[in-house]
């Protein structure tokens, strides 16, 4: 069983319109609403794929009752109310996301002892999205720190300070480039030198995930780059948690990581053609497996790596992850 943590869940409103203009007025003929947060969608995503798993995390009162008829979940009520977060899907994608409420004083406390009776049973644990206020930005650390010495993986899918305070853990890391580029302080010319200094800097995995050019991976004293399958179009939203998903998969069952990546990038891409965020298009899936190549990089760089020799470029504009 793998866990999935959401530490700051929404409610995901999807509006489908032709085209998006600001300052006309849409009617909106295609509405879909239903319980997310990036953890969330990674146990949606596994539990299609027949994978058992179970979503924890911090909510409201309602929202763990109304998850748990459709998958397996535990939420503790230790927010006000769960935010929501509106994507317009036109010619572009546009998103919008509200702040979540503030967690409860001791929430960090009450979620570890939950995880901590349930951790014996877990092959696999993810801690993905943004915190809400009030959450100490170690938390997911903590939570890292807590599964390790119980022997259990873990992935970490974090930003800012929730990331950097990761940094270390030992945790498989999967930032964007953006993310990267931001915890060493500038952009390397070459991805590999990016996640290899920052896999040497955690002491375990990083997974760089690179969008349409695919994904780039350190794990074990090798370099590994899985293409994206190519010409898919849709919704974006959702894609990183389904590659999330293949990931937690392959580390749960100890794959080998060029099978392990392969999987995460046809899952990314089979939930682009989904119609909402925490699904994958399942004929689209098994096609996607077949357009993805794996190679090991022979540039791969050692644990020897002098940090003070990575060229940077100044880091790009600070853009929104995906929560």
């Amino acid at each position: 069983m793998i866990l999935t943590v959401t530490l700051n869940p929404a409610i995901d409103v999807t509006y489908r319109l032709p085209r998006l203009t600001v300052g006309e007025v849409h009617r909106v003929a295609e509405v879909t609403s239903r319980l997310g947060g990036k953890g969330v969608n990674v146990a949606r995503v596994l539990h299609q794929l027949g994978e058992p798993a179970h979503a924890v995390g911090l909510a409201d009162d309602d929202f763990g009752e109304a998850l748990g008829r459709e998958l397996p979940a535990t939420f503790l009520p230790e927010l006000d109310e769960v935010r929501r977060t509106v994507v317009v899907v036109a010619e572009s994608t546009t998103s919008l996301w509200e702040p979540g409420r503030h967690a409860a004083p001791g929430a960090d406390q009450r979620l570890l002892d939950l995880l901590a009776d349930r951790i014996a049973d877990a092959t696999a644990l993810t801690v993905s999205g943004s915190l809400a206020p009030g959450v100490p930005t170690d938390l997911p650390a903590r939570i890292a720190r807590l599964a390790a010495a119980a022997g259990v993986p873990v992935l970490l899918d974090l930003d800012d300070a929730a990331l950097a305070a990761a940094v270390g853990t030992g945790a498989v890391l999967t930032p964007n480039e953006e993310e990267a580029a931001r915890l060493l302080g500038g952009t390397p010319d070459d991805p590999v030198v990016a996640v290899t200094e920052l896999a040497v800097r955690n002491g375990g995995p990083v997974v760089l995930t690179r969008g349409h050019h695919g994904l780039v991976a350190y794990a074990d004293g090798v370099c590994w780059e899985a293409s994206a399958p190519a010409g898919v179009s849709g919704n974006p939203t959702g894609a990183g948690d389904a590659a999330a998903a293949g990931l937690a998969r392959g580390i749960a069952r100890g794959r080998p990581w060029p099978e392990t990546l392969r999987d995460a990038a046809a899952l990314g891409a089979a939930a682009v053609v989904a119609p909402v965020a925490g699904e994958i298009d399942p004929d689209a899936y098994a096609s996607f497996l077949d357009g993805v190549s794996v190679r090991r990089l022979d540039h791969s760089l050692d644990h020897s790596l002098d940090h003070s020799s990575v060229q940077r470029n100044p880091p790009p504009a600070s853009r929104p992850k995906e929560i």
